[in-house]
């Protein structure tokens, strides 16, 4: 078996088509990570614009040295301060005097904005800061009233809105507070990671309808371990390259993040990001947590492929089927009166790979008197698509008939 399961590997790797494959989708790694690092800006004055690694650094030490954690104490002094420069002016403050701590008024404009409304830099102004500015009252205020708004799809059931309730309220507060810039980088990096299904697509297309198009798939199935070892290890060896090449591109792209940027921010809550978001983990935790989630739609890419190769004689059709099903799912929209259809809508992979937007949702699935969050559905959802059509696959092969 394990003689089978290397030669099936190899076949997959020294495939002249997907090292062409392998290599572009290491090189768009490293071309995407140097190009998140070298877009970072920061403007001081008129003159003088910073760009890539100094703009990175001049921003974390200015966010850094502004406190520890964001207690209500220094909320409202930092805002009170920022309202009484912009009276005294009498007009628009100078946006050089606010950007290097512009990512912690955007957050408190955003926490104090409405939960369905984008915010703005006029906000800040309105918000009253007498005789404190309640910052963590006014996040449990906008969760409460999103979760007993009047929506046309359905609203929240009492179970639900106790189980959001109850997660949100147990995350810790006062939050710590820092630089976020180098763990958002690395973040991006890892979304960015979702384009290397399209290489998962091209290598994996071939495994079984590959040995159709070479004719030796009458060899295969006649032969003493054709219908059982042999589909065994394509099997295995496909989810061994899925494994392996992400793991190769994580690597890369956290790797160059880390060696030039460092891990400093790595403890920070993923409330500075948006404060509604319920769950309690760190900006480390958040970003592992992204990985596995690529990971597991990498894995079920790999299932479905190997069960459309089994069923399909032309690897092209597995090609074009695997991107209209993962990568199309993009065009599918919610529906202002179907809740049933927006709950779906929400599982399709292309809603699924950046974790800064699932986790600030507030979908769930209730199931037999239980509320099964979006981030849970999600593992369950996918690891039986995995599971599924990993057995289809082995099934549909084995069953095919040579000449038909």
């Amino acid at each position: 078996m394990n003689h089978l399961l290397k030669y099936e590997w190899k076949k997959i790797v020294c495939r002249r088509v997907n090292l062409i494959a392998m290599a572009l989708g290491l090189l768009l790694i490293v071309i995407s990570n140097i190009a998140l690092i070298r877009n970072s800006s920061l403007s001081l004055n008129e003159k003088t614009h910073l760009t890539g690694l100094e703009a990175i650094r001049v921003q974390t030490e200015a966010e850094n040295a502004l406190t520890p954690e964001l207690d209500e104490e220094f909320l409202t002094a930092f805002l009170r301060a920022y309202q009484q420069t912009l009276q005294a002016e009498a007009t628009d403050l100078n946006y050089y005097q606010i950007a290097p701590k512009s990512n912690l008024y955007a957050l408190i404009a955003a926490n104090f904005s409405d939960w369905n409304t984008d915010w703005s830099w006029e906000d800040l102004a309105e918000i009253d800061t007498e005789p404190g500015l309640g910052f963590y009252e006014r996040r449990m205020e906008k969760i409460d009233t999103l979760l007993h708004a009047d929506y046309s799809f359905g609203n929240y059931t009492q179970a639900e809105q106790t189980y959001w309730m109850q997660k949100a309220q147990a995350v810790p507060t006062p939050f710590v507070w820092g630089s976020r810039e180098t763990w958002n980088l690395i973040w991006e990096s890892i979304c960015s990671l979702i384009f290397q299904l399209f290489v998962l697509s091209i290598c994996l297309a071939p495994v079984f309808s590959g040995e159709v198009s070479y004719r030796t798939d009458a060899l295969i199935l006649s032969s003493k371990h054709g219908r059982k070892k042999l589909i065994h290890a394509k099997i295995a060896a496909a989810f061994l390259f899925t494994l392996s090449y992400l793991a190769l591109c994580a690597l890369i792209a956290v790797g160059m993040n880390v060696c030039i940027l460092g891990v400093e921010g790595w403890n920070l809550p993923v409330q500075l990001w948006n404060t509604i978001i319920p769950y309690q983990l760190n900006a480390a935790q958040a970003c592992g947590l992204n990985l596995l989630a690529i990971l597991l739609l990498s894995a079920s890419l790999t299932a479905v492929s190997l069960l459309l190769s089994a069923s399909c004689k032309s690897q092209i059709a597995v090609l074009a089927i695997d991107i209209a099903l993962f990568f199309g799912s993009v065009f599918l929209q919610s529906s202002k009166g179907s809740g049933l259809w927006n709950h779906i809508v929400c599982l399709v992979p292309m809603h699924l790979f950046d974790l800064r937007t699932v986790l600030k949702t507030y979908i769930d699935y209730p199931l037999a008197g239980t509320v099964i969050s979006y981030l849970g559905m999600i593992w369950i959802v996918y690891s039986l698509v995995t599971v599924v059509c990993t057995c289809g696959a082995g099934r549909v092969f084995r069953k095919y008939q040579v000449g038909k």
